[in-house]
C-alpha cells in the first residue's frame, strides 16, 4: 500500500490530486479495516517499516481527519514504549491541529521561501523538535528551497485560517 501511495505521487503529473485522492481513499478503506481488526500496527506486529508505512497512509488520509485523530490517540502511548515513531506522531499531530506544535506544515510564500503555519508555544518549538528527533526549524525550512523554486504559484492562496509565520531563528 505504501509503494502504491508513493508511486502515484511520484508518477502523477505535477501533483495530480485526483489520482492521489483515489489512491488515498483505497488505502484508507484498507487501513481502517486493519485497525478495526488488529488495532494500530505496532513495530512488534509488523516491524518498523510496516508501522511507518501505516502511519504514512494515515498521514495522507486528509479527507478523514476524524480517523487521523483516532490514529493520533492510538499511537501516542505507543511512542513511549518504542512501538511508534515520535517524529511520525509529530507530523500527524501538526496535520490535524491548528495551530501546530512542531512546525511540520507550511507553504511556499515565494520561489525562495517556505514558511510554517502558525505554531503554538513558539518558545518551546526547538525543544519539542529536538525530542522528536527533528532538525531545527531553520534547517527544515531550508529543505523546501528547491521545491519552492520549482512549484511556487502566487495564484494559490492558503485559507485565512492557516496563516504562516517567519521561520524562527532558533
Amino acid at each position: 500500500m505504501k509503494a502504491v501511495d508513493q508511486d502515484v505521487r511520484s508518477r502523477s503529473a505535477n501533483s495530480d490530486f485526483e489520482k492521489w485522492a483515489e489512491s488515498d481513499a483505497r488505502n484508507l478503506r484498507r487501513l481502517k479495516e486493519i485497525v478495526e481488526k488488529y488495532g494500530w500496527p505496532t513495530y512488534a506486529m509488523v516491524g518498523e517499516d510496516g508501522g511507518r508505512a501505516a502511519w504514512l497512509l494515515a498521514q495522507h488520509a486528509d479527507r478523514d481527519t476524524d480517523f487521523q485523530r483516532i490514529v493520533l490517540e492510538l499511537i501516542e502511548p505507543l511512542v513511549e514504549n518504542g512501538q511508534a515513531s515520535r517524529k511520525d506522531y509529530a507530523y500527524l499531530y501538526d496535520r490535524t491541529h491548528y495551530p501546530q506544535r512542531f512546525g511540520t506544515q507550511g507553504t511556499c510564500v515565494s520561489r525562495e521561501e517556505w514558511r510554517p503555519f502558525e505554531i503554538d508555544d513558539l518558545a518551546g518549538l526547538a525543544e519539542r523538535r529536538r525530542k522528536a528527533d527533528m532538525p531545527p526549524i531553520a534547517e527544515y525550512a531550508a529543505m523546501f528551497k528547491e521545491m519552492c523554486a520549482r512549484s511556487y504559484n502566487p495564484a494559490v492562496r492558503m485559507p485565512k485560517s492557516h496563516q504562516t509565520i517567519p521561520v524562527p531563528k532558533s
